[in-house]
């Protein structure tokens, strides 16, 4: 495991040498997951401090985890080798934070709160004072969550390869895992407003390429001179984990439907299969501009999938929706020899119909922006609660 106290004071080779036996010895393809909830008040719907209580009720459960506000609780799926499997736990999590919270708080998952504009307190922790103390308006501003998914890749230089191309997949993920339209009460006019509240944490969006991995560790090494203190604090859309070994994908909302979480799984497991299969092929991977592939991060997070992106190489412009079915159709053989295929065929849907965003402003139109955040909760558990609204009607966004 490389931490902050194995950086702290390490040469930038020391921390390479680490850094590579952890990428080397870890096994290819196992996957993981952690979404991020909002504790709400079941009356006001507003968030509530109350991740003390929803650790203490789970008994120690490592599954369940603080985040930066005491209105914010983390479920984790450990690692696996079947989406079907992350699927299952964080199902698993959402039920038990539920049935714990009973009467005190309700789940909610979704990229941002659709209404609130206080996060109330920070978690009594001391990462996340010196996280507030630093960055006072993202203590203020980021009530948001995100689903971060974790791959391994196996091999340093084959992980290294893997990253620098997946940078230019990110606006496909983050497109049709846009589910955060609202922010202070108001439609933000775009399909996810997370990104945006990020801004307010240093080292986010996509991150740079790396020629190798020794300029990837006298990064880290650097970094601790600006308050970097380990790599967590490289809060990119993507990033090579040094404690886990794996590449994590950061860049989704976390989908209200846990289902609509496996198929952004299946297709960050399914993309990285086929990346490292054409770097043992002796392909050359692409590894395009940061500032291309953050005209298309900003593209997808205004418009998710009903928008356009643009050739990362000669600029033409192409329908979202459009190009995330053609990566699912190329990345078919992969999810099946991943065995993912089904979970891989819910982007497709997502891709059609228009995924998260879509759905909440069917919802909010139907029946105002509150009552969305009570419609949230229940979609999240599963749990019902009043009259509620049944899961709105989508129109597929392309033939």
């Amino acid at each position: 495991m490389l931490d902050s106290a194995m950086i702290e004071g390490a040469t930038a080779d020391a921390v390479e040498a680490r850094l590579r036996s952890t990428l080397d010895s870890i096994a290819s393809f196992t996957i993981g997951a952690e979404e991020e909830y909002i504790l709400v008040d079941p009356t006001t719907l507003l968030p509530i401090p109350r991740s003390g209580e929803a650790l203490w009720s789970c008994h120690g459960d490592r599954r369940v985890a603080a985040e930066l506000l005491q209105c914010q609780i983390e479920g984790i799926a450990p690692i696996s080798v079947a989406v079907a499997d992350v699927v299952r736990e964080l199902r698993s999590v959402r039920r038990l934070l539920d049935s714990r919270l009973a009467g005190v708080a309700r789940l909610v998952a979704v990229g941002a709160h659709p209404t609130a504009t206080d996060p109330g307190p920070i978690t009594e922790a001391p990462r996340y004072a010196q996280i507030a103390l630093s960055h006072p308006l993202a203590a203020r501003r980021m009530l948001v969550g995100g689903l971060h998914v974790h791959v391994a890749v196996g091999g340093a230089d084959r992980a290294l390869a893997v990253f620098n191309a997946l940078r230019s997949y990110l606006p496909f993920i983050a497109a049709v895992a846009a589910n955060a339209p609202f922010h202070e009460g108001e439609d933000s006019g775009m399909a996810s407003v997370r990104p945006t509240l990020l801004r307010h944490l240093p080292r986010t969006g996509t991150p740079p390429a790396f020629r190798s991995l020794s300029e990837y560790a006298e990064f880290l090494v650097w970094s601790r001179g600006v308050g970097a203190q380990d790599a967590t604090h490289h809060w990119w859309d993507l990033r090579i984990h040094p404690s886990t070994g794996t590449i994590e994908v950061r860049v989704a909302d976390v989908p209200t439907h846990v289902e609509d979480t496996g198929a952004i799984v299946a297709l960050t497991q399914s993309l990285i299969f086929r990346l490292a299969e054409r770097y043992d092929s002796g392909e050359m991977l692409e590894c395009h501009a940061t500032e291309r592939i953050e005209e298309n991060a900003r593209l997808a997070a205004r418009d998710g999938v009903g928008g356009l992106l643009a050739n990362l190489d000669d600029g033409s412009s192409v329908a979202t929706a459009d190009a995330v079915l053609s990566l699912v159709e190329a990345l078919t053989p992969s999810a099946l020899a991943l065995g993912c295929l089904d979970e891989l065929s819910g982007i497709e849907r997502l891709a059609r119909e228009g995924g998260g965003a879509t759905r909440q402003r069917l919802v909010a139109e139907s029946g105002g922006i509150d009552e969305l955040v009570r419609w949230l909760a229940e979609q999240t558990t599963g749990r019902r609660s009043g009259a509620g609204f049944a899961e709105p009607e989508l129109v597929a966004q392309t033939g």
